[in-house]
């Protein structure tokens, strides 16, 4: 009761800031100025600069700085900060849901529903995306469709990572960590201006921790972190009115990885941390990649400027899953098993763009964009570790798969007076999709896993089963946004909007039977929103409601179109989901208090009748909640800078509150994370050498259990299970930055 209190207070704040309904926020990480107002974080969430407080969608914006001083070096840690966004892990690769719209296929043939946008350039692939935070100017969570100006399938929203650019100066920045479990994180970055007209930086990223789990049976740890990655960007200004950028980014990380915790079906995980946990197959997680990408802008007649962004980016990525089957002890039931994935997907990214600028009478942006991936040499599968088909694989997928996209866009602006904005957009997607390879099933009846028999259904076979797992779908569709924003004064706004969101179908097959094509979600939501700062700026408020229509929801079903009646993703029904953030901010006297709350009601609102894993459970999804989806989320930070002479002494405290939430759309109580609560707490000296900072901190103060993810298993024998990960447990450590 006192959770949906404090929300009601915040929304009630902002109504009575402006007489409208309201939108979300750059977030309460912005820094406070030397008067203690706080500071204004220039985005780019319409591509192009304006402060987020005078942009007209919902968003939360936080600089690098802060993201690296509260730890955030990944996507998964983004979430213990922001109320906005939950992030699963699912595989060895994790997704972002946000307002209750997420895609949970991280497969070959998956698309993210919520994409990471790193520079504007997008990947499908997840298990990369952790790489690149590091050395960031910084990271802007945008909710809703963003289905005209930016990129493929941002049906829920997108998360933008923005890196640091070189500077014009000679500089240097430098940090250390060192902590619990052995952890030891630094990063450097270096401003080297090589010409009036030339710059450099080069930037580098090392972060290192042992296992939070140790491992029973087969010894060692999970939940690691070894990852290494190095960044290169050359700017370059030859000629008045052309401005050019080239980056070049290498990833190298060596983990166990995530590992997961198998319990017997109908048996939750609500107990403590999990420190020892059995495995019975070696897991592991490796990553090599090279990104390079570019973008060059060219000022021409009429006031207009040519924009041109592209890049490629390959990846290799090697990864293994203890599979093992266990009984109703959860101890081991047959032979050691892994499943095993290698995936080696290039990518391409090509945008051209032409803009007038966008603080005239009339504005115009045009482009278009295209995307290409192909995975090739794509090798996975379930391999026995020992037994009698030790170091064999029991199903073995060899596929090839490609993906392209392109869209032509369009987005146009109308200031019939100073304070009032009218904005309209459409943009148009081609995507197309195919795989082609076979799966190859071992049936040699003396030895196949009983639960492999209702899946290919062995009796009588050959001892290999060549299955075609070729697939091919190709979909379009036009996407729109509608606008208005109203500036009555210089700190404030109120606006409302329309946007459509389009997420492409794809194809089934879990190497039994031929391909099967499940068809595209589709969105349509409306917003309303304020943004404002009072008091000479040291107090900000910013809200927003909106409604959404979400149909063609794709999830995992168990289905008779799949021989065995096993598992796919398929269209299932449709979702109404509606909600409210609001965020304030106060600074003034080194005193400075964070709040940012999310109300969320996410349902399934059509009859629809879905087939479990079990193949025999039906279940009506009229009414259940969606997945990642709490009703309630409330992040605040409280903190209190200490004069000490010409130095700072600043203690801070900070809140996550969530209520429950479910990770299946079947809302089962295997599949449930409860209401929590996280604390983080630091203290930051600030000596009086300007550009240092001390720092020790305490994260998950109350060492709180968090999954990452829950998942149920039904074609394991003798048993179902349910296999469990978890977010970080309790950490501390130091940490020293200095600029030069």
């Amino acid at each position: 009761m006192a959770n949906r209190i404090t929300a009601a207070l915040l929304l009630g704040t902002s109504a009575l800031a402006l007489p409208a309904v309201a939108m979300a926020d750059p977030a309460a990480q912005q820094a406070s100025s030397d008067d203690g107002s706080i500071k204004e974080i220039i985005v780019t969430a319409n591509r192009s600069e304006s402060s987020a407080q005078k942009t007209p969608i919902a968003l939360n914006a936080y600089s690098g700085g802060d993201l690296a001083a509260k730890g955030v070096t990944s996507v998964l840690a983004l979430a213990t900060v922001d109320p906005s966004i939950n992030v699963s892990t699912n595989g060895g690769a994790s997704y972002v849901a946000i307002r209750g719209i997420a895609s949970t296929d991280v497969t070959e043939t998956g698309d993210p529903s919520v994409p990471i946008s790193r520079d504007n350039f997008f990947t499908n692939r997840s298990f990369s995306i952790a790489t690149s935070m590091y050395d960031l100017e910084r990271v802007e969570v945008l909710k809703g469709p963003q289905g005209t100006l930016f990129g493929r399938n941002s049906t829920g929203g997108l998360v933008q990572v923005i890196t640091r650019k070189p500077g014009k100066t000679y500089g240097a920045d430098i940090s250390v960590e060192g902590g619990s479990y052995h952890a030891i994180k630094t990063e450097v970055g270096v401003d080297i201006p090589l010409a009036d007209t030339v710059q450099l930086r080069v930037a580098g990223f090392q972060s290192y921790h042992d296992g939070y789990r140790n491992l029973d049976v087969i010894g060692g740890r999970g939940d690691d972190d070894n990852t290494k990655s190095g960044r290169v960007t050359l700017a370059f200004q030859p000629f008045e009115g052309f401005n050019g950028l080239v980056q070049y980014q290498h990833d190298d990380v060596q983990t166990t990885g995530d590992v997961a915790m198998k319990l017997p079906f109908g048996q939750p995980y609500t107990g403590q941390q999990a420190v020892h946990f059995a495995n019975y197959a070696p897991t592991y997680n490796a990553l090599r990649g090279d990104r390079v990408r570019w973008e060059f802008s060219y000022e021409l007649p009429a006031n207009l400027t040519l924009f041109y962004a592209g890049g490629y980016d390959h990846q290799k990525w090697r990864h293994a899953l203890d599979a093992t089957s266990v009984d109703a002890t959860g101890a081991m039931a047959g032979a050691p098993v892994q499943f095993r994935q290698g995936e080696n997907p290039s990518t391409w990214n090509h945008e051209v763009r032409l803009a007038t600028p966008q603080n005239g009478k009339v504005t115009a942006q045009v482009g278009y964009f295209h995307f290409s991936e192909h995975n090739a040499n794509l090798d996975s599968g379930l391999y026995e570790n020992s037994g009698a088909f030790a170091n064999n694989y029991l199903i073995h997928f060899l596929y090839d798969t490609k993906t392209t996209s392109d869209g032509a866009f369009g987005q146009f602006g109308w200031r019939p007076l100073d304070q009032l904005h009218f904005s309209a957009g459409m943009r148009y997607t081609w995507d197309h999709k195919e795989r082609t390879g076979n799966a190859f099933l071992r049936c040699d009846i003396a030895g196949i896993p009983a639960f492999l028999y209702g899946v290919i259904g062995c009796g009588g076979t050959p001892p290999t089963i060549v299955t075609p797992g070729n697939g091919n779908v190709s979909e379009s569709k036009p996407t729109f946004h509608v606008g208005v924003d109203w500036t009555p004064g210089l700190r404030s706004m109120v606006y409302a909007k329309f946007d459509t969101g389009f997420k492409s179908g794809g194809f089934n097959s879990n190497g039994s039977a031929p391909s099967v094509n499940y068809g595209p979600e589709t969105l349509k939501a409306w917003e309303v929103g304020t943004k404002n700062k009072f008091l000479d700026g040291h107090l900000m408020v910013n809200a927003d409601a909106f409604y959404q229509l979400y149909n063609g929801y794709q999830a995992s079903q168990s289905t008779a179109v799949i021989s065995g009646g096993a598992s796919g993703i398929f269209n299932v029904g449709s979702a109404k989901i509606y909600g409210a953030e609001a965020q304030l901010v106060a600074s003034t006297g080194g005193l400075r208090l964070d709040l940012n709350s999310t109300l969320l009601h996410a349902r399934f609102n059509s009859n629809s009748v879905v087939v479990k894993g079990d193949n025999t459970t039906s279940v009506n999804l009229m009414g259940r909640r969606l997945p990642n989806a709490p009703d309630f989320v409330l992040t605040a930070g409280l903190e209190y800078a200490v004069p000490m002479g010409q130095a700072t002494l600043t203690p801070r405290i900070e809140l996550k509150h969530s209520s429950s939430y479910y990770f299946s759309a079947f809302n089962d109580p295997d599949t449930r994370q409860g209401e929590f609560d996280t604390l983080n707490a630091m203290l930051t000296f600030k000596p009086a050498m300007k550009g240092l900072e001390i720092s020790a901190f305490v994260r998950n103060l109350t060492n709180k259990t968090v999954l990452a993810s829950a998942s149920e298993n039904f074609q394991t024998q003798p048993i179902p299970i349910n296999a469990y990960e978890f977010q970080p447990p309790r950490t501390f450590g130091m940490r020293v930055a200095a600029k030069f």
